[in-house]
């Protein structure tokens, strides 16, 4: 394990790798370098920078669920208080969110259907096909995506 320290170094970098994509193009099914789906937007920042494929040893069908379930990282399953204070820069954020017209969350659904990563502040860097592009939401700002978060998972401190 790393030195904490070291780890503040590695969120930054994750994090300015990150805002580096700001504004690519959404492709489906795209994980890099001029666009990007969600959890290919999150696996290429790893993949980048540490070299690891975060899908390793998940399983499930989207590629969502196969970082939530991979063997790398602590994840953190939130309960309805959602304490985003427990988040830190550079972890992966996954969110209930199923289909493209589905806009109410399923807890029913065992598994995330959309993921981003934090860089802090209450914001959070994703891909949206919504927006047809790389976006920073805000959690303060927008109650959706606090409403919709159901874990995070802590990749740079196992690293």
């Amino acid at each position: 394990m790393i030195k904490a320290n070291t780890q503040e170094i590695l969120r930054e970098k994750i994090v300015k790798l990150a805002l580096m994509q700001h504004h690519k193009s959404y492709v489906h099914g795209s994980n890099g370098e001029d666009s990007f789906d969600c959890a290919g937007l999150v696996w290429f920042l790893y993949h980048e920078l540490f070299n690891i494929n975060i899908y390793d040893g998940g399983y499930g069908l989207s590629t969502t669920t196969k970082i939530m379930t991979s063997n790398y990282g602590n994840i953190l399953l939130f309960d309805e208080n959602k304490n985003i204070n427990l988040i830190q820069s550079g972890d992966i954020l996954l969110f209930h969110r199923q289909s493209l017209n589905d806009n109410i969350p399923k807890v029913d659904n065992k598994y995330p259907g959309h993921c981003g990563l934090y860089i802090g502040n209450n914001k959070f860097i994703h891909s949206l096909k919504s927006e047809g592009r790389v976006v920073i939401s805000n959690f303060e700002k927008n109650d959706y995506w606090k409403k919709v978060l159901v874990a995070s998972k802590d990749i740079v401190s196992s690293i």
